[in-house]
């Protein structure tokens, strides 16, 4: 089985923590350029995870935003932006990308 890695599109602060958590691929971009860079590493094939900030929603066209919110290979997920009080909650995120509506399940 071919081994396949994560990779992180992000701003300078976010792509730091994640290299320290073990990220092996990173892109330092914002706005228009850090969704170019996710379209490009997803259609690359050469990774399982892609994460992003969730701010690259707002310069995303339409069928970007598909692509970032059904991909599951690889699966992108976006993570709250810096700077930004609240992102996508858990409930939310599991319904998206699992299709699985974890509230149901009273945790």
């Amino acid at each position: 089985m071919e081994s396949r890695k994560m990779a992180a599109v992000a701003s300078r602060d976010t792509v730091l923590g994640l290299k320290l958590a073990g990220v092996g691929t990173t892109v330092i971009a914002e706005g228009k350029e850090a969704v170019d860079e996710v379209m490009k590493l997803a259609k690359s094939k050469k990774f399982n995870l892609i994460i992003a900030e969730e701010s690259i929603t707002k310069y995303a066209n339409q069928s970007e935003l598909i692509l970032i919110n059904t991909s599951t290979d690889p699966l992108i997920v976006l993570i709250p932006s810096a700077g930004e009080e609240e992102g996508e909650s858990i409930e939310v995120l599991a319904k998206r990308i699992l299709g699985v509506d974890i509230s149901k399940f009273g945790l």
